[in-house]
């Protein structure tokens, strides 16, 4: 078996296929060409370090793109949401369709999640920037991010064109018209990263080491009395959040009800954490 034959067996046990599999043995055959003496090392040590370089480039690029997809959808749905109408996003009327109240509810869960994950998928890749290799660990854990959050970011861009549609009537059409075109062009943007985001998960680095925790993540933003101990500072983040929701709806004149939002937020958050948490990377049994 020749060289490049060794090569092309070694890149394929390490997830490179297809046409970056050709390319690389063909640069290959054409340097043996050049130089039949070349001193390219074993083929499985070769293709160790494409996948460690190009796994460690796809994940920094599918975080990076699917934050920039996500922003613009939320940038979307933020504008709609500020402009809806009562109907679109306030208490349900009595006899409102079933897939309206299910798309409210969606509305309003999936986007914290997505911002969640698709923010913290982009700032461990910014972290890791300068690093031209990670652990494979920690590419599966930014892609899985990535994931993620597109997958709940198209629940919500999803969610808001249903709402549009399901409560036509009740709503403005210029109201109406918006929502669908926000709901359209930030679905279309986060469909047009799949192919990244497949990349990206075909194939990781082979380098070994942990993906750390949601520490590496924040660094020097975790306060030294927080540092280490995961459901601390989540427990501290919720508290946070119903306090600041309370707070809102005592200077909206209605104390009761943000108390109560502020309450199931804050036990959102926590809920969040104990599913998706482990999930996405941001605490492990032994941490927590």
């Amino acid at each position: 078996m020749t060289y490049p034959d060794e090569l092309h067996q070694a890149l394929t046990s390490v997830g490179i296929t297809g046409g970056l599999r050709s390319r690389i043995v063909a640069e290959v055959e054409d340097h043996l060409a050049c130089e039949p003496d070349a001193q390219l090392g074993e083929p499985a040590a070769l293709a160790a370090q494409f996948a460690d370089e190009l796994g460690t480039t796809r994940a920094r690029r599918a975080a990076g793109r699917s934050f920039a997809a996500l922003a613009l959808a939320g940038i979307l749905f933020g504008l709609a949401f500020i402009g809806s109408p009562a109907a679109a996003f306030g208490a349900a009327p009595s006899g409102a369709p079933l897939l309206g109240r299910l798309a409210r509810i969606a509305a309003i869960l999936a986007p914290q999640v997505a911002f969640v994950a698709g923010f913290l998928a982009a700032l461990r890749a910014v972290r890791r920037r300068r690093q031209g290799v990670i652990p494979g660990a920690e590419a599966t854990m930014i892609v899985r991010r990535a994931w993620v959050g597109t997958a709940f970011g198209l629940a919500t861009t999803i969610s808001l064109g249903v709402i549009a549609l399901e409560f036509h009537h009740q709503v403005s059409a210029s109201w109406f018209t918006f929502a669908l075109v926000a709901s359209g062009v930030g679905t279309v943007g986060l469909l047009a990263i799949l192919p990244a985001l497949s990349a990206a998960a075909r194939l990781r680095p082979a380098a070994s080491g942990s993906a750390g925790d949601m520490f590496d993540d924040l660094g020097e933003w975790v306060p030294a009395c927080l540092g280490g101990h995961p459901w601390r500072l989540a427990v501290v983040v919720a508290a946070a959040v119903a306090v600041a929701i309370a707070l809102a709806g005592v200077a909206g004149d209605d104390a009761f009800d943000g108390l109560a939002r502020g309450l199931a937020d804050g036990l959102a958050c926590l809920a969040g954490f104990a599913t998706l948490g482990r999930y996405l990377g941001l605490w492990s049994p032994e941490a927590a």
